[in-house]
Formats: C-alpha cells, sequence, structure tokens
C-alpha cells in the first residue's frame, strides 16, 4: 500500500509545483474582497468526494495521465500571454486529470473537474461580465411576475417601478453568486454518483440556469414587494427571503437530479434482473 501511495504523492507535489505562479495568484484573488474565498468550498467538495477509500494508486498507462501532461503543456504555451485567469483554468485542468487518476475517481471525472473548475476564484470576474445582462433578465422576469399579479409595474434597464417607488436590481441581487452556488450543489450530487456521463453532468449543468433564473427572479419579485410596502421592511427580511429563494433552488435542484438519474437506476436494475 505505501509503495503506491509515495509515488502518487509526489506525483501530485511535483505536478502542483510547475503552476505556483497560479497559487500565487488564487491567494491574492481569494483576499480581493469579492466573496472569492467560497471558492475554497468548491475545492473541499472535490477533494472530499473523490478521496479514496483504499489509498492513491498511480498507473503511468492511464490516459488521464496523458492527458495532465497535454494540460500542463497547454498552460506552459498560454502562460507568456494569456490573462491569470485562463492560466489558472488550464491549470486547475491539467492538475485535476492528474488527482482524478490518482484518486480513483474516474467513473466521476466529469464531477470532480467540475469542481475543480468552480474552485477557481471567477465570482468577480462572473460579476462583471454577466452581472448586467442577468440583473436585466431578473428585472424582466420579477415586472411580468409583478404584472401578472396585478401590481402594474414597468422597467427601465435594471429598475422596477411601481406606486410612484423605483426599486433597482443592484449587482448583489444579480444571481452571479447564486449561479455559482448552485453549480457547485449540481456538481457535488452529481459526484455522490458510483458513475457519471460527460453527457448527464453537462445536462444538469444546463438544467441549472434556468432553475436560478426562476429563483432569482421570485426573489426580486418579493424584494420589490418589501421595499414599496407602506411600512419600511425590517432588516432580517432581506436575508430571510434570500435564504427561502435559494431553499427553493437548491429543492429543484435535487428534483432534478432524481429525474436525471431515475432512468439510468432503472436500466442498471432491469441489466442486474436480466
Amino acid at each position: 500500500m505505501t509503495r503506491h501511495r509515495l509515488p502518487a504523492g509526489l506525483l501530485m507535489l511535483a505536478h502542483a509545483a510547475c503552476f505556483w505562479p497560479v497559487w500565487r495568484w488564487y491567494v491574492d484573488r481569494l483576499d480581493d474582497g469579492s466573496d472569492e474565498p467560497w471558492a475554497l468550498a468548491a475545492l473541499l467538495a472535490a477533494v472530499v468526494l473523490s478521496w479514496p477509500r483504499h489509498g492513491f494508486r498511480w498507473n503511468p498507462r492511464d490516459s488521464l495521465l496523458l492527458a495532465a501532461a497535454a494540460g500542463t503543456l497547454s498552460y506552459a504555451v498560454l502562460a507568456p500571454f494569456a490573462p491569470p485567469l485562463l492560466r489558472a483554468l488550464a491549470a486547475v485542468a491539467a492538475l485535476g486529470c492528474s488527482w482524478i487518476s490518482v484518486s480513483g475517481a474516474r467513473d466521476r471525472w466529469p464531477a470532480v473537474l467540475c469542481l475543480l473548475a468552480l474552485s477557481v476564484p471567477v465570482i468577480a470576474s462572473l460579476q462583471f461580465y454577466a452581472g448586467y445582462p442577468l440583473r436585466t433578465v431578473t428585472a424582466s422576469g420579477a415586472t411580468w411576475l409583478l404584472n401578472l399579479f396585478g401590481v402594474e409595474a414597468t422597467r427601465t434597464g435594471t429598475s422596477m417601478m411601481a406606486y410612484g417607488r423605483t426599486v433597482l436590481v443592484d449587482a448583489p441581487c444579480s444571481g452571479v453568486r447564486m449561479l455559482w452556488t448552485a453549480s457547485v450543489l449540481c456538481a457535488s450530487l452529481a459526484a455522490m454518483r458510483a458513475r457519471v456521463s460527460w453527457s448527464a453532468m453537462a445536462l444538469a449543468l444546463l438544467c441549472v440556469l434556468p432553475i436560478v433564473l426562476v429563483g432569482n427572479t421570485v426573489r426580486a419579485t418579493l424584494l420589490f414587494l418589501l421595499e414599496t410596502a407602506d411600512t419600511p421592511p425590517a432588516g432580517y427580511l432581506h436575508s430571510l427571503v434570500g435564504i427561502v429563494t435559494f431553499v427553493l433552488v437548491a429543492a429543484l435542484l435535487l428534483g432534478t437530479e432524481k429525474l436525471l438519474t431515475r432512468p439510468r437506476a432503472r436500466r442498471l436494475e432491469f441489466a442486474v434482473r436480466a
């Protein structure tokens, strides 16, 4: 057992050392004040859910190690001119292939690799590039929902107006953090399975965006009603609405997970009986 663990450990340490500029950027990014430390939660989930029960194994003939070498070469090519985030994603992808190989998590590689990619501090970048479009979609959906229930609301950009009052869908309410958290939850649920295909992982991730958009629209609608009420809402209600809507999103993700895995479970059960 020790004979197999030592080479695998040395392999991972040597491979990780190849990306030392990335780790320096990674640590700096965790402390930039944009809630980036949450990236460590995805990293912890990836490691815990793929930790080998019977020790690490190093198989030099594993094709994943070849993929890791190719990823490392890609990182070396990109390093001189690519932005730090792109270099970090290339490094994590390469290192992830090594980790999946030595930990024996090949059957769940799409979920583990997805968690590792989400462990890169990307929330600030997502907020910059996707924040405004998500805020616009949320404001549009909330306005439609308010009109559906009899509230004459209008929208201008990311602002909603009714009763002579204006409520802005600001950056924290864009849904970026909810989208990232829901993606981590989705990948974690997938990593708990015995086997995950890339197509099932892709389908599950595709379901995350509409579910988050629905949840964030409901949250924006409820917050609009609170902010336009005759009496100022209690301070804790804003956080409570956020918690309740994320519980709704998590429940929808769990339901989607069951729907996606049930047909496969039935096929496996039928195959065993046959």
